[in-house]
């Protein structure tokens, strides 16, 4: 069954929260927070985008952001009848508007929204999904009635609304109604329709006419009761004469059995006298059984006194036999003694074989000498040669390990170096460069100074001239004012592109010195060759250091490879094994010494075992006789012991059973003539029996009792006819004939036609002054009065319409309670007695309905009502109910489930339970806890809680 989950929350803006997202909702989430940190608000949220925003008018609070235009945001939700799906909602209309984003990118509205919610609207949401702690405290306000009725609607359908409405009803009713009541709407109505009867009464008295009428009337209803009452009774004994003509064969049957019954009258015979034979040939059959029987067990005791082969071993070696079963008890501690010893001899060997594989020793191999204080010295001498050679070594290896990291270093600098290096041409170009730009630097400026400034004064004067002539030229209007202004302008163009030229010439030079190294990057250069052969010949001397270091270490391997072979000769000579180390030798534990003492334990346990091994030899050759009636394995000393002791057991009970037989069989000889005599006995009752009633043969005692018994059957018919006919019995007297009978049937058949036509006609003068009488309340006071009374007649029926309402309403609704309760209580109490069980640590056993009232039973047995269970138990059955309930109903609806704070008045262990029962029953539905408790941290994985 797919579960709906909410998997991710994002609120754009709701009250404090602005852009905020939670991501990767389990379907048991916590939010935890101190007071004022939001947890009302993003439960609000969640049923703000499920079910709109609340109105303006409401008096719930919107919670719109201070400090963001957005309103609203987004639920993700998994396993919904449309797959995974996104609601939004945001600021719109009414409650908002709301989008359905499918997975596959198409979108919805409101009417997707609807069949996801399973149209529950946010009402009946918020009192079947979610609860807090004033939910809870309000058990203990409620008396026993309504306790049991609050129970039984949650266990049932979960909304204890339905008995708030249904209370509402009962209330309105009884507003408008009450049996005993005055002052209700529908009592005073019907008062003034009493009233109001009483005054039409008096109006038709008035009239004389109509008195007379009614007079009448009344007269022609009483002769139609007497005239009724007449034709009942004909009817009755009509009814009785055709019953009776249809029995009329059944008073034929009496006669025929009476004179049957007077013809065959017989001798009288005793009632019991058929059980007295059957229980004479019963008893007769017995006796013969139980002789045969009996018979049969003397054969069966004959048999059982021959001796058996255990038996005349046993008379054979008596004393041998009792001279065992004497000395049985300290040969069994002796075999208990070999086996232990053989047993902890196999232990003891495994250890020593561990402990000298654990010492390096193979199986065979010889425990290794005690060291002599001569060899002690020798490993003592090694000891300290080792020691020199290993600290040489150390320092070699510590300076060589230095000379390759000083070689490494070097070798990074003189990489660093040689990139930043010219190659050999370059560096030789740039020096020839600059030395013969030493030697024209002096030239080229001289140069420039003999060239730039003439020309500069030259192009200046030019201008100038031109400039004037120019203008002169302008001031005469003839034609030599044109020549001279044309001239001014050819002198003032050709200065202008003399400077032009001049200017392209010196920025060519410059140029052309630019492109050129730097005399600072030579000098750099310079520097960096400088010192990358310095760091070439450093790096020289530590390659021949390290040369000489390499040397050494493996000079000092040559020593510690002497010293070894010196060491491994020394262990070969005195059996010691190769991997042990100088140090562990030279201790001054001798490791060897705890094997040499178990060497020693083990030869003194065989020795034991030799000996003990042939006291029991010794004791089975004097017991071999019994070897032909003892079959069990006799190499298993256990199984040989106990076949002894069986054997004997045999032998003494086969010899008590042979004494005991012979007694028996005298015993049966006297059961045997005992029976026979009584056998005789009965056999003799029996012939006076048949005598009795003289008959000489059973067949013949049997038939009279047949029929005596056809004769009992037919006196029983006989008395089952008079029964069926004895109320016709007077009848029967008066119409012994049967053609008079059926004169009788015609003669009645007549009169009832008679009083049916007079009927007739006394209802039809009847029905006349009844229009009559209406004609006359048409007019005048009494009809108005007529009209009042009607009117309220009116106005009283629509009250009770109305009042009708009420009480169908309340009763549909219990009705609808007691459905619930048969198809879903049984469930829902079976979970709740888990439930239950679970809070309170199995104090209470089990929870059932009992005089439609909610019980529950303590483990010690005692019964107890909800409202005689104290405040924290009450909750406790309250909660049970509750998460039952939303578990029963996972089927049908599928909604997370809300908890604002349930449980801050519980104890430690009852918030423990609590929590373990959140997580059973997140495995149903989704569960979000909203609380400030900051112990759930300490109980729940950090993936569970969502820190506020």
């Amino acid at each position: 069954m797919i579960t709906l989950k909410i998997e991710s929350i994002e609120i754009y803006g709701y009250g404090k929260w602005v852009d905020y997202k939670i991501d990767n909702i389990n379907k048991l989430q916590l939010f935890y927070g101190k007071n004022e940190t939001g947890k009302t608000t993003i439960m609000s949220f969640v049923h703000s985008i499920l079910f709109g925003f609340p109105s303006k008018i409401s008096s719930e609070l919107r919670y719109e952001p201070k400090s963001s235009s957005q309103y609203g945001g987004r639920l993700f939700l998994t396993g919904t009848q449309y797959g995974d799906v996104q609601i939004e909602r945001v600021r719109g209309k009414a409650n908002g508007n709301v989008t359905i984003t499918f997975a596959n990118g198409e979108t919805g509205g409101e009417e997707y929204l609807e069949k996801i919610l399973s149209g529950l609207d946010k009402a009946t949401y918020q009192a079947l999904f979610s609860f807090n702690l004033a939910g809870l405290q309000k058990v203990q306000q409620l008396n026993r009635e309504k306790l049991n009725r609050y129970f039984l609607s949650v266990g049932t359908i979960g909304n204890e609304q339905l008995l708030k409405v249904a209370d509402k009803f009962q209330t309105e009713a009884s507003k408008l109604f009450k049996p005993n009541g005055r002052v209700t709407v529908i009592n005073k109505k019907m008062a003034e329709v009493e009233s109001k009867r009483k005054q039409m009464k008096l109006a038709k008295e008035k009239n004389s006419q109509y008195m007379d009428w009614l007079l009448e009337k009344d007269d022609l209803e009483k002769r139609l009761v007497s005239l009724r009452e007449q034709r009942t009774h004909y009817e009755d004994k009509l009814i009785k004469l055709n019953q009776l003509e249809v029995n009329w064969i059944l008073f034929s049957e009496m006669q025929d059995i009476q004179r049957q019954i007077n013809k065959e009258q017989t001798v009288e015979l005793p009632k019991d006298g058929l059980y007295q034979l059957n229980h004479y040939n019963q008893e007769i059959n017995q006796l013969k059984l139980t002789i045969n029987q009996q018979q049969e067990r003397l054969n069966y005791l004959n048999n059982k006194t021959e001796e058996t082969r255990l038996l005349k071993v046993l008379i054979e070696h008596r004393d041998e036999i009792a001279t065992l079963m004497h000395e049985l008890d300290d040969i069994q501690a002796t075999l208990q003694e070999t086996e232990f010893i053989k047993k902890n001899l196999l232990e003891t060997r495994h250890q020593f074989l561990r402990e000298k594989q654990q010492l390096g020793l193979q199986e065979q191999q010889d425990i290794p000498d005690v060291l002599t204080e001569d060899c002690r010295n020798k490993l003592n001498r090694l000891q300290d040669k080792q020691n020199q050679v290993i600290l040489r070594e150390k320092q070699v290896t510590e300076r060589i390990a230095f000379l390759n990291f000083q070689q490494e270093s070097l070798g990074d600098q003189l990489d660093k170096l040689e990139k930043r290096l010219w190659n050999n041409q370059t560096y030789q170009e740039v020096n020839d460069q600059l030395e013969k730009s030493n030697l024209d630097q002096r030239a080229d400026t001289e140069v420039a100074k003999k060239t730039v400034r003439p020309l500069s004064k030259k192009n200046l004067v030019s201008l100038i001239v031109g400039l004037l002539i120019s203008v002169l030229g302008q001031y005469l209007s003839n034609e030599i004012g044109l020549i001279l202004v044309a001239a001014g302008l050819g002198s003032v163009l050709y200065s202008i592109w003399s400077m032009v030229k001049k200017s392209e010439t010196v920025n060519k030079i410059e140029e052309i010195r630019e492109s050129l190294y730097s005399f600072e990057e030579y000098i750099q250069q310079t520097e960096i060759r400088k010192q990358w052969r310095e760091k070439l010949a450093e790096i020289d001397q530590v390659i021949l250091e390290s040369n000489e270091k390499q040397t050494q270490s493996e000079k000092t391997e040559s020593e510690k490879a002497d010293i070894e072979n010196e060491f491994r000769l020394l262990k070969q000579e005195y059996g010691y094994p190769s991997h042990y180390s100088i140090k562990e030798l030279v201790q001054e534990v001798d490791v060897f010494e705890g094997i040499r003492e178990k060497a020693s334990s083990i030869h003194e346990k065989q020795e034991q075992l030799g000996e003990k091994e042939k006291r029991v030899a010794i004791w089975k050759e004097k017991i071999n006789y019994l070897e032909p009636v003892i079959f069990v394995d006799w190499t298993n000393h256990e199984q040989l012991i106990e076949g002894i002791k069986h054997f004997f057991n045999e032998a003494t009970a086969d010899e008590e059973r042979i004494r005991t037989s012979a007694k028996q069989q005298k015993a049966v000889h006297q059961y045997i003539e005992q029976f026979i005599m009584q056998q005789k006995e009965f056999e003799k009752k029996r012939i006076r029996l048949l005598h009795s009633v003289k008959a000489k043969t059973e067949e013949e005692f049997r038939k009279k009792y047949v029929l005596n018994e056809e004769l009992t059957k037919k006196i029983a018919r006989l008395n089952l006819l008079e029964q069926q006919v004895g109320e016709y019995s007077e009848l029967l007297e008066t119409y012994r004939d049967k053609a008079a009978l059926l004169e009788s049937i015609q003669s009645m058949k007549i009169k009832l036609q008679h009083l049916k036509e007079t009927i007739e006609s006394k209802l039809n003068k009847k029905i006349k002054i009844d229009v009559a009488l209406k004609n006359l309340e048409v007019g005048g006071a009494y009809s108005e009065l007529l009209q009042e009374y009607a009117n309220l007649k009116s106005e009283i029926q629509t009250l009770v319409d109305e009042w009708t309402k009420y009480k169908i309403a309340a009763e549909l609704i219990e009705r609808t309670l007691t459905k619930a309760r048969k198809d879903r209580f049984p469930a829902t109490i079976r979970d709740t007695t888990y439930f239950f069980n679970i809070l309170t640590q199995g104090n209470y056993e089990k929870v059932f309905l009992k005089d439609q009232a909610i019980t529950v039973q303590r483990k010690d047995g005692t019964l107890f009502e909800a409202f005689e269970l104290s405040q924290a138990t009450a909750e406790q059955l309250y909660v049970a109910l509750r998460f039952s309930f939303v578990k029963n109903a996972s089927d049908l609806i599928q909604l997370p489930l809300l908890v604002d704070d349930g449980f801050v008045n519980f104890d430690q262990q009852r918030k423990k339970e609590m929590y373990q029962l959140l997580e059973k029953i997140s495995e149903d539905v989704q569960v979000f806890y909203f609380t400030f408790d900051e112990t759930v941290t300490d109980v729940f994985r950090k993936e569970q809680v969502e820190m506020l």
